[in-house]
């Protein structure tokens, strides 16, 4: 997977009963104006669209992920950072892509909007490999063992 479509996943492109991840959009940066500069649109071409098989690490990964992701929002409460997405259209009135804005109002917001405030964060602070590490947990004895 692309690292912009890794950033672009939601809770709804997780399907964990079938194990399969539905990639279908890709988060890309532009210049950065008052607004902000992440996007949200489509992959890089139809072929990209697809579905990728879930593993076991993964899955277990993903869903202790999800499970933080909760508690981060209860203990940072009101200090918890909210994002939105913002429709940019073409003369005819047709969304082309969504910017990604951040907002001070505490409303709700879906998973979709969650992930890509997460991932952007993340990607911003070019920390990809700490995330990985952080999500999966990754022991370095269970990858030698893996290997025999």
């Amino acid at each position: 997977m692309r690292t912009g479509e890794v950033l672009a996943l939601t809770w709804d492109d997780i399907d964990f009963e079938s194990r399969k991840i539905i990639v279908n959009k890709t988060v890309y940066p532009k210049i950065k104006d008052d607004v902000g500069r992440w996007f949200l649109g489509s992959t890089k071409t139809e072929g990209s669209c697809r579905e990728v098989y879930i593993n076991n690490t993964l899955l277990k990964a993903l869903k202790n992920y999800k499970n933080k992701q909760k508690c981060y929002q209860k203990e940072y409460g009101k200090d918890y950072c909210y994002y939105h997405l913002e429709s940019v259209e073409n003369k005819y009135g047709k969304a082309l892509e969504y910017r990604i804005i951040e907002t001070t109002e505490n409303y709700y917001i879906s998973s979709s909007e969650e992930s890509i405030k997460i991932a952007s964060e993340k990607f911003e602070q070019t920390v990809q490999s700490k995330i990985i590490d952080e999500i999966i947990k990754y022991d370095t004895t269970t990858k030698k063992n893996d290997k025999l």
